[in-house]
């Protein structure tokens, strides 16, 4: 397996062509000016991002992938940026806004000192008004230290390149990354990375593996705050009753768990 020690070794696994290389510098202000950012939003441009790169365009003219357009997606490019960050708390909130930003499919990787974040969002043509888009689901692998990756992460690093993914189209080859992101982020909770199920099989179903690993996300949360409960409850009838749901909840982890 390729070890990936740093964002230049992300890149040449990447295997992006160099016809789709752009290295296009953007400046803060277009996103002000197109984003109409309120305060907390602003702030987080203005102290946390130190560069915007428009690395990569990838379209039919650049790698040979056809475009898909119909009633509900527009996949005639899509772009791809590194944006470097001075500080990581607030990269989920800067992903919304240049997703929001950027009417295409746009692939985001944030970067602060030798860690990687990848971002990714789904769109859609809004039905009220064609000539707009709509970003719905939204995905992040979360942080990921170069220097010092997990087994996961690891894997998913090896696995992201883009001669890996769909080229019947672009929206098949945006759902492959996407697919994969989803797969780092299902890691979490069964232990190990996997687009494949064990048997070798097709990949598994993106709609499927999201729904439940956000059931055990939603599941988490609510033992997390029944355990903090617990902890204050005197009454013994009560305290059965928060370990009871508490047992229930774990049960439904472990259910949907087998689900990713």
């Amino acid at each position: 397996m390729t070890e990936i020690r740093s964002i230049e070794g992300f890149h040449q696994n990447l295997a992006v062509p160099e016809a789709c290389f752009l290295g296009k510098r953007l400046f803060k202000k277009q996103f002000y000016e197109h984003g109409q950012l309120g305060a907390a939003d602003k702030k987080a441009f203005v102290e946390d991002i130190e560069t915007i790169e428009w690395r990569y365009t990838i379209k039919p003219s650049t790698i040979n992938i056809p475009k898909l357009e119909d009633d509900t997606h527009e996949y005639l490019e899509i772009a791809i940026l590194q944006v470097v960050l001075t500080a990581s708390d607030r990269h989920l909130r800067v992903g919304s806004v240049i997703q929001k930003a950027i009417p295409y499919p746009l692939i985001i990787f944030f970067v602060c000192g030798s860690r990687l974040a990848v971002h990714a969002a789904d769109k859609r043509i809004n039905r009220a008004d064609a000539n707009k888009i709509v970003t719905e689901n939204t995905y992040d692998t979360g942080w990921i230290d170069l220097a010092a990756p997990g087994a996961a992460q690891s894997d998913f690093l090896a696995d992201f390149r883009v001669t890996k993914f769909s080229y019947r189209n672009l929206y098949d080859f945006y759902q492959d990354a996407v697919a994969r992101i989803i797969a780092l982020n299902c890691a979490a909770h069964s232990g190990h990375y996997a687009l494949h199920p064990e048997s070798g099989e097709a990949p598994k179903n993106k709609g499927d593996r999201l729904q439940a690993l956000r059931q055990i996300e939603k599941f988490h949360q609510e033992r997390s705050e029944l355990r903090n409960k617990l902890k204050k409850e005197k009454n013994l009838g009560s305290q059965v009753s928060l370990n009871t749901r508490i047992k229930q909840l774990t049960d439904r982890i472990d259910a949907a768990r087998n689900e990713l």
